[in-house]
């Protein structure tokens, strides 16, 4: 049966995920690659499935296999907004440091160049301050990128906690 939801999510199979949960699958297994179904469901943009998945108790902090980042880091990469907010909705720490390159769920969002997301985590109180392991802040990486859009939307909100402390 495990696997079976594991297909399932691969498939955003919605309707056979809730009979299987229902009927007691795990949903917290790993995928042949060892990412957590929540991992994956994330990375796909599977927003309803992301939503069952945490309902029915999902591992809100578990980390892919490869760079040890969370479902929102994924998210936040691979430009799916509306994971993003169900999981800052859910409660992810916005602020988890991936292990290999130190960065946020808001330096992927900059490095991607994912406007919405920067916004998203910006207004859900993300620390700007954070650097990633070779010490850059995500608005210094926004800079050395070139993402003309997202330079100001940083800017605003380092004023606004400036202005506010």
């Amino acid at each position: 049966m495990s696997t079976n939801l594991v297909a399932a999510v691969n498939n955003n199979d919605l309707e056979l995920a809730k009979k299987l949960i229902k009927n007691g699958a795990d949903v917290n297994q790993t995928d042949s690659s060892g990412n957590s179904l929540l991992i994956v469901s994330s990375a796909n943009g599977q927003f309803e499935m992301v939503k069952l998945l945490l309902d029915s108790g999902a591992d809100i902090d578990a980390v892919d296999s490869s760079m040890k980042a969370t479902a929102l880091h994924a998210a936040a990469y691979l430009r799916h907004p509306k994971v993003m907010k169900i999981l800052i909705e859910y409660g992810i720490n916005i602020d988890a440091q991936g292990p290999y390159n130190g960065y946020t769920a808001l330096h992927d969002a900059v490095w991607q160049n994912n406007v919405e997301g920067v916004r998203l985590l910006v207004n859900a109180g993300a620390r700007l301050d954070i650097k990633g392991n070779k010490g850059n802040t995500p608005l210094d990486l926004a800079k050395k990128s070139g993402h003309k859009e997202i330079v100001p939307i940083l800017f605003g909100a380092i004023a606004l906690v400036s202005h506010s402390a």
